[in-house]
C-alpha cells in the first residue's frame, strides 16, 4: 500500500473509536475518523472480530480485506484514520463480496475522491 500506513498502538485505535463514526456492512465494519490536518496519507488498522472463530479464518478475511482496500487506495481521498473489521459470517464471504461491500461502504462514509480532484479523468492521451 502505497499512500497508505498502519495504525499500530492503541491509542490510535482508541481515538478512531471514540471520536470517529462508522459504518456497518454484511461481512465488515469502517469506523472512520478525518484527521485536523488534511492531506499526508491515509492510516490503516485492519481486525476481526474475535468471533471468527479460529486463526485461519481470521487471518484469511484479514488478508482479503487488506487487498480490497490496496485495490481502492487511488481512488480514496488523504488525511483519515481507517479501522475495516472483519465480520463473523457463514459461509466465509468471498473476495469479490468483500471488495464491493468495502467499496460500498467508503463511498457513503465520504472517504472517494471528488470528481474535481482529478479522479476519474483520463491521464494520457490515446494512441491512437
Amino acid at each position: 500500500m502505497k499512500q497508505t500506513t498502519p495504525l499500530r498502538f492503541n491509542y490510535e485505535f482508541s481515538r478512531v473509536y471514540k471520536r470517529g463514526r462508522y459504518l456497518t456492512g454484511t461481512f465488515v465494519v469502517v469506523h472512520f475518523l478525518k484527521r485536523r490536518q488534511a492531506g499526508g496519507n491515509n492510516r490503516l488498522g485492519v481486525t476481526a472480530s474475535r468471533q471468527v472463530q479460529g486463526s485461519v479464518r481470521r487471518n484469511r478475511l484479514k488478508r482479503l480485506i487488506r487487498e480490497s482496500y490496496r485495490l481502492q487506495e487511488e481512488k480514496l481521498a488523504t488525511g483519515f484514520d481507517l479501522i475495516i473489521t472483519g465480520r463473523q459470517t457463514e459461509p466465509m464471504p468471498t473476495f469479490a463480496q468483500i471488495d464491493q461491500e468495502l467499496g460500498r461502504i467508503l463511498r457513503r462514509a465520504g472517504v472517494y475522491r471528488k470528481p474535481e480532484d482529478g479522479f476519474g479523468e483520463k491521464t494520457c492521451s490515446p494512441e491512437r
